[in-house]
């Protein structure tokens, strides 16, 4: 734990006594001192140097305690070896995962780099009601698609050259700390958690609130055991509530701390109380087949549901998804699915708070005001596709927003959240919309905006001037022949 001292790190050794670290030299030479405690569960603990992009872990026994090289010597340089295994193995490319650098000279552990300025995803995990008040301060649930959508395409770049990250938990997810940051960044930690198939011995690394059932029955970790940690943390960020936390599920059980491990060959494996909500032997709190732990208990389902997002969430929590794994749907289309509820978001100005947009609503569904205008672009049959709200300021042009990639194109998780045209209102001979396209598109797309059945092409800026009756349309052609057009209109006050 931390001292009073905030520069002195605390941790008891397996004699029972108290270490208090400083600093840490690393493999390398490097010295590093410790700034605060990011976070510790049965693992280990991760702790913050002075240097923002630095990050420690110290590894931890069975019993919590630090493993020392002068006095675990055989533990310690057992640990020491799979750091190195870990150092080694075949990471994909730009992975936002902070993986070993450096081992640690005296004690079990090593040195992670890791973007600075960023926070532990738990602190977006609204499981009360302080911090259920501050969503809309922190970004609300459209920020949490976005991080969602990133998250899921970090798992699936790792599913694509078959590594299972074992452990997903809001407490080994790290994210851009501050809400309003252009760009939000999604990390992993906790890389000796990482398992190759047929490379590694089988792993049954999880922390039990968002673990998959058949880990908690002992099986060892997969991509599938991945997928239903995701959704299990989604689920509950977005709708402050444990997917099944119904009127079933009994208070009680193994639920904090970071992570259980258990070693299937090792004779003195500790058993996990399992609670009902974490055993995948009752039904989910939204499941339509069986009503039985329905509640109404957290958010309100609607504010952040879509039909795609149910039905990935319906497969992973049916009594298929949870006795089945190979049904559960891939890290890809949860990407692709948070991106979409993204893009269909939409801030209400006077409480703050955002939502999936629904044209059959007239008010926001938190404070039950009256829609702002919007902006919405709809596909071939009608769907809206993208949604913002506008906003007018009579001098200045407003607020600039993102047209993102996956919009216009077919879905990438490499580059889906990259913004195609930057967005915003201005006053130009009465009321407009000015489109910046982005250079790194010109040399691969052709756009056009429709007029009155009129096309002219964007080059650069175009300022779109809605007039009464008129009709709009965005149309985007790739250079290998593809193309999509997407109906353009301006919701008003209602």
């Amino acid at each position: 734990m931390q001292s009073a001292d905030e520069n002195i790190f605390s941790l008891r050794d397996s004699e029972g006594k108290t270490v208090e670290i400083r600093s840490v030299l690393d493999s390398y030479g490097c010295s590093h001192d410790i700034a605060k405690v990011l976070g510790q569960g049965g693992q280990g603990v991760v702790c913050l140097t002075r240097n923002p992009e630095i990050v420690i872990k110290f590894a931890l026994d069975s019993k919590g305690r630090l493993i020392c090289r002068n006095k675990n010597k055989e533990v310690f340089l057992k640990n020491d070896a799979a750091f190195k295994a870990i150092m080694q193995k075949p990471f994909p490319e730009r992975l936002h995962l902070a993986y070993p650098m450096a081992r640690l000279v005296d004690y079990s552990g090593y040195v992670m780099r890791l973007m600075g300025d960023m926070t532990v995803f738990s602190n977006l995990v609204p499981l009360d009601v302080t911090a259920i008040g501050k969503m809309a301060e922190d970004g609300g649930h459209r920020r949490r698609f976005e991080l969602l959508a990133k998250l899921a395409a970090l798992l699936a770049k790792m599913h694509n050259v078959g590594m299972v990250y074992c452990d997903l938990s809001p407490n080994n997810v790290f994210v851009t700390k501050d809400p309003k940051f252009a760009t939000q960044n999604v990390w992993l930690i906790d890389a000796d958690n990482i398992f190759i198939p047929g490379e590694d011995s089988e792993k049954l690394v999880y922390t039990p609130r968002y673990a998959a059932p058949e880990l908690i029955e002992g099986k060892s970790c997969s991509i599938n055991s991945d997928v239903y940690s995701f959704a299990t943390l989604a689920f509950e960020t977005l709708a402050a509530l444990h997917p099944f936390a119904g009127k079933m599920a009994k208070v009680g059980g193994n639920e904090d701390g970071w992570s259980k491990t258990a070693q299937k060959k090792e004779d003195e494996q500790k058993q996990v109380d399992i609670d009902p909500r974490y055993s995948g032997k009752i039904p989910w709190v939204e499941d339509f087949s069986d009503v039985s732990n329905h509640t109404d208990d957290g958010l309100p389902r609607q504010n952040f549901l879509t039909d795609e997002t149910f039905t990935l969430f319906n497969m992973s929590f049916s009594e298929e998804g949870r006795e089945n794994p190979k049904t559960r749907p891939t890290s890809i289309l949860w990407a692709r699915a948070f991106a979409h509820s993204q893009a269909q978001s939409v801030r209400c100005p006077d409480c703050g708070m955002s939502f999936v947009y629904d044209e059959s609503a007239d008010k926001c569904p938190w404070c039950k005001k009256k829609h702002s205008p919007k902006l919405l672009l709809k596909d071939e049959i009608g769907k809206v596709v993208f949604a913002h709200e506008l906003e007018y300021c009579e001098e200045n042009p407003g607020p600039e927003f993102s047209l993102p990639e996956h919009v216009f194109m077919p879905f990438d998780i490499n580059t889906f959240y990259r913004g195609v045209f930057k967005v915003r209102t201005v006053n130009y001979n009465g009321r407009g919309i000015e489109f910046s396209l982005q250079l790194q598109f010109a040399d691969n797309c052709d756009f056009f905006m429709r007029v009155n059945g009129k096309e002219e092409k964007i080059s650069g800026r175009y300022i779109l001037q809605i007039r009464k009756g008129g009709t709009y349309a965005l149309k985007c052609v790739g250079r290998n022949e593809w193309s999509r057009t997407l109906s353009v209109e301006i919701v008003r006050k209602c």
